[in-house]
């Protein structure tokens, strides 16, 4: 089914953008997202952030230190997806040892010349208590 084929294709890419996130493989976010796409988001600490691929492509040079000591939940919470556009939205809830955050991130993707590609990533992050998780 067309459908169903199209949904995969979305999940695809966004499990790529997953695991370059969380690995911090370059090479993988370069498969998901435009060259030109925008992160634009708000920290749990309030702050404004507006990054190109060229701010990923430092970040995921720069070693992990702290992916040992932290656990991520990670859910693709829906896909909206009409002909060839689609809004995913992503749910983590990182526990570092010092503290816990929730991040929703809400991926615009376009399929151009039949493939899919996020070119938007619209995104928030909030503390939360341990309790609520």
């Amino acid at each position: 089914m067309k459908f169903d084929s199209e949904i995969r294709k979305i999940e695809d890419i966004v499990y790529l953008y997953i695991e370059g996130l969380y690995d911090r493989k370059f090479n993988l976010l370069e498969k998901a997202f435009w060259k030109e796409s925008r992160n634009i988001g708000i920290t749990a600490e309030n702050e404004f952030w507006f990054k190109t691929m060229e701010f990923w492509k430092k970040k995921c040079s720069i070693p992990l230190e702290s992916k040992l000591s932290e656990n991520r939940e990670i859910s693709i919470e829906s896909i909206d997806y009409w002909h060839n556009s689609a809004v995913v939205r992503v749910k983590m809830v990182v526990t570092h040892p010092e503290r816990i955050y929730e991040c929703t991130d809400f991926l615009s993707l376009l399929k151009i010349e039949n493939e899919w590609k996020i070119f938007n990533k619209l995104w928030s992050a909030r503390n939360i208590e341990a309790e609520t998780v």
